[in-house]
């Protein structure tokens, strides 16, 4: 058995498309797909239901699958070790993060690459916290930004912040106070995050609360959409405060706080569970508490 035999059956199941799976990998999707029939052959199981696409995993290519997803990334690890052991952390760490989260993992990825000059990072954004969970879980993510509402046993967090709910709209509004009280928004031209987005979910709650419902114009699936939408005039939109830089007045728009009651949203650093860490997981996880209790 190969280890790239491994790798592009996981491929295959992530992109669920032979094609994809073989770009993702860098090879022809004939040399793919003959790699993935030997490993069938090898383990005397058909793992792939093939048609004339991809039909998803035979029950014996979802139990490979697990096992495959944990040696790639036990093998990740050890080069990670390695790397860690003679004082120079190297690699790419896999950070995915839930809209309300980008503006701390600025921050925290700031921290991290500071202290391991050596390491590149690529940020997923725009996901749902499942999803986040989801990617820790196949291995495909180092670290997250989520709800905590979404961690589970096999997942570990620590809150890293409360961030509050804000309303962002052009400078140029006369109609946008201060402060606005919650249950006004049911009234104004808003721009929100999507319905599966944890965000807008404590948002509809509170609201529920309050007896009023959100009438949203537009729904979006990032943070940086709402403020690009905020600043046409054409409406007001829902964002985290930690997303509104300091000088709002920068980019085009004021901020108004929600109150009566505010909107809060905790925000959790969560890795897999599994012992002995990765190096590149405990790396993230250092940062992140490096921010939450700097040094004295």
């Amino acid at each position: 058995m190969l280890f790239t035999q491994l790798e592009y059956f996981v491929a295959v199941a992530r992109e669920k498309h032979f094609g994809r799976a073989a770009a993702a990998s860098y090879v022809s999707a004939s040399a793919l797909s003959e790699s993935i029939r030997k490993l069938e052959t090898e383990l005397g199981v058909p793992l792939v239901r093939r048609g004339r696409s991809f039909q998803g995993l035979t029950p014996e290519g979802e139990a490979v699958l697990v096992w495959a997803q944990r040696v790639i990334a036990d093998h990740r690890a050890l080069k990670d070790e390695v790397s860690s052991a003679v004082g120079r952390l190297s690699g790419v760490v896999r950070v995915g993060v839930i809209p309300s989260g980008v503006a701390l993992a600025a921050r925290v990825l700031a921290e991290l690459c500071a202290t391991h000059p050596d390491l590149r990072v690529r940020l997923i954004t725009g996901l749902t916290s499942e999803q986040v969970v989801g990617g820790l879980r196949s291995f495909e993510l180092d670290a997250g930004l989520l709800h905590p509402s979404a961690a589970a046993d096999d997942i570990r967090h620590i809150l890293v912040e409360t961030d509050r709910l804000v309303v962002v709209g052009s400078a140029m509004r006369p109609d946008l106070n201060d402060a606005i009280e919650l249950a006004e928004l049911e009234r104004m031209p808003v721009c929100v995050l999507e319905p599966g987005m944890r965000a807008r979910h404590i948002l509809d709650e509170a609201l529920a609360e309050r007896g009023a419902r959100l009438r949203p114009r537009v729904e979006v699936d990032s943070v940086e959409a709402l403020l690009a939408l905020a600043r046409t005039g054409e409406w007001v939109s829902v964002v985290p405060r930690s997303a509104v830089p300091k000088a709002a007045a920068s980019i085009g728009v004021k901020v108004a706080e929600i109150v009566r009651p505010e909107v809060s949203i905790p925000i959790v650093l969560a890795t897999l569970g599994d012992e002995p860490r990765p190096p590149l997981s405990l790396a993230v996880d250092e940062a992140a508490r490096r921010l939450v209790t700097p040094a004295a």
